[in-house]
């Protein structure tokens, strides 16, 4: 009698823990362990900022009221007239030829335009701008004509 008592014991959950589901995959769990574990570290973040605003807050607020309430007047003092100070006129910028150059080599028309002179070398990012529609009227190339035979030709042996 007494092992039949013993196979009656209830299969119970002890403890506070609560249960691994076995449907829940793993990656599941491990990013909800994080985002608890973030959010309790975001909370004493918090309260730990808000512990020193306050303490901050103190002390400003214990500076302000030891300030005095009426400051002394200030003394009017008997001046002649006042002239005004001569300020000098702001020079204008002084460019040089070679810097107005320079400037004027960074847009495209003025560059292509005067290729030879903004760029010096061979320059693989500012290519040597091709003839433009009107440039090309009197330029004519020999076209060079290809025929093609279709029988092949006899061999001398």
């Amino acid at each position: 009698m007494g092992r039949i008592m013993g196979r009656k014991r209830k299969q119970t959950l002890r403890g506070s823990a609560q249960p691994a589901l076995a449907n829940e995959p793993l990656v599941l769990r491990l990013c909800n362990a994080f985002v608890d574990n973030l959010a309790m570290i975001l909370r004493t973040a918090f309260v730990i900022g808000a512990f020193f605003l306050v303490q901050d807050l103190r002390l400003f607020t214990a500076e302000v009221r030891q300030q005095p309430a009426d400051p002394a007047p200030i003394a009017t003092l008997d001046t002649g007239p006042v002239t005004p100070i001569e300020t000098p006129e702001p020079e204008e910028a002084v460019l040089t030829d070679d810097v107005k150059r320079a400037l004027n080599c960074t847009y495209t028309e003025y560059r292509n335009a005067h290729y030879d002179e903004c760029v010096q070398d061979q320059s693989e990012i500012y290519r040597r701008p091709g003839p433009g529609p009107d440039e090309t009227g009197y330029m004519q190339y020999g076209i060079q004509t290809l025929y093609a035979r279709l029988d092949h030709p006899e061999r001398h042996d």
